[in-house]
């Protein structure tokens, strides 16, 4: 009897660790998953959070972009403007008497003169030849070698836009304002004004810009260039 009891007892202590030794992969298992399921829920945080960044950089390029891109369409169509006011210039330039040059305080020099000829050739090389730098250093010559010539306004206006087109922008200005300020009756003035106004608009100071712009308007109303004047005045 004592013999069978013991085997009895031998089969429920093999049973009860044999259970408690399978019991505990179970347990193990579950431990894993809910770590697992955590792991995966932070790392879905991390993604979501990563692409609400990425939207809202995105969407900050995107209107960076826009800015851009009218900020160029801005720049076009001044260039545009500009652009159309040369060729307008050298339109009605062409079409002048050279003959007749602009009024100022000096007496007109006669047909055929040394002068005429110099002030002819500089042109020559702006309408004819292209040579813009030439023409810049035959103009700056004509203003120094003959400084009572009637042809001297149209000359320093002519140095003011070859300048201008060069970049050389603080120098074109003094040219202009050479035309504008020593010589009141040339005919060149309005548009010198103007160009003046431009020129002070596209280095930023805009109260300059204005001033210059209203004087045109103001004192020559009736012409091409007071239109000019007041597209550009209502831009700013």
């Amino acid at each position: 009897m004592t013999k069978r009891n013991n085997t009895v007892a031998a089969l429920v202590a093999t049973f009860i660790s044999t259970s408690a030794f399978s019991a505990a992969p179970v347990s193990d298992a579950t431990a894993s998953n809910s770590e697992l399921l955590k792991r995966v829920d932070e790392l879905t945080r991390v993604v979501s959070n990563r692409n609400k960044v990425q939207i809202r950089f995105q969407n900050q390029l995107d209107q960076l972009g826009r800015e851009v891109n009218e900020i160029k369409g801005s720049m076009e169509v001044f260039t545009n403007q500009l652009e159309q006011i040369e060729d307008r210039q050298r339109s009605l330039y062409q079409m002048l008497d050279e003959n007749q040059p602009s009024s100022s305080s000096t007496t007109p020099t006669a047909s055929g003169s040394k002068d005429q000829v110099a002030y002819q050739s500089a042109v020559d090389l702006v309408l004819n030849d292209k040579q813009y730098q030439q023409a810049i250093v035959a103009f700056e010559a004509f203003v120094i070698d003959y400084p009572t010539s009637s042809y001297v306004p149209n000359a320093q206006y002519w140095l003011g836009q070859l300048l201008y087109k060069e970049q050389r922008r603080d120098e074109a200005k003094t040219a202009f304002l050479v035309v504008t300020e020593k010589y009141p009756k040339s005919n060149k003035r309005a548009d010198a004004l103007l160009k003046i106004g431009i020129i002070d608009e596209y280095t930023g100071a805009i109260s300059s810009a204005k001033s210059y712009y209203q004087k045109t308007i103001t004192e020559y109303p009736d012409t091409s260039a007071a239109n000019l004047a007041a597209e550009r005045l209502k831009s700013l």
